[in-house]
């Protein structure tokens, strides 16, 4: 979740006219309280190409989780997400943020590359010595 003072910061950097600021940083704060869980969604990639609303393929996800959730946007083009519940925010932050992807993954040891059409083993130089010096003493 986006912290509520972390957000009304970032209005107050970008908008320079102050009744506008404060107005906007009491809208979060009415937002964030009938809305618990608030993700600031500026930079993430849920907006349509004109980014005047989310786009279907978000909104769509949002409905299948069947949970609570709203869309605000301020008229600057700024966008909170809100959620009731912490596991749909969790996992609504884990898939549309952006950082899944930048996650490692563990080490695998098979390549499922759509050029190769097999889920074979990767072999390495040090794995195949290790095989062929087990074949011999082997024998």
């Amino acid at each position: 979740m986006t912290d509520l003072e972390e957000i009304k910061k970032a209005i107050g950097d970008t908008i320079r006219d102050e009744e506008l600021a404060s107005s906007a940083c009491y809208e979060v704060e009415a937002y964030a309280q009938r809305w618990p869980f608030v993700f600031m969604v500026n930079d993430w990639d849920v907006w349509n190409e004109s980014r005047k609303a989310l786009r279907l393929q978000v909104v769509r996800w949002l409905e299948e989780k069947c949970t609570p959730y709203d869309f605000y946007q301020f008229r600057s083009g700024w966008g909170l997400v809100g959620f009731k519940s912490q596991e749909a925010a969790d996992s609504f932050e884990l898939r549309w943020s952006g950082r899944a992807g930048s996650m490692a993954l563990p080490c695998q040891d098979w390549n499922p590359h759509p050029l190769k059409s097999t889920f074979e083993p990767i072999h390495t130089r040090e794995t195949l010595g290790q095989e062929r010096h087990i074949q011999r003493a082997m024998r």
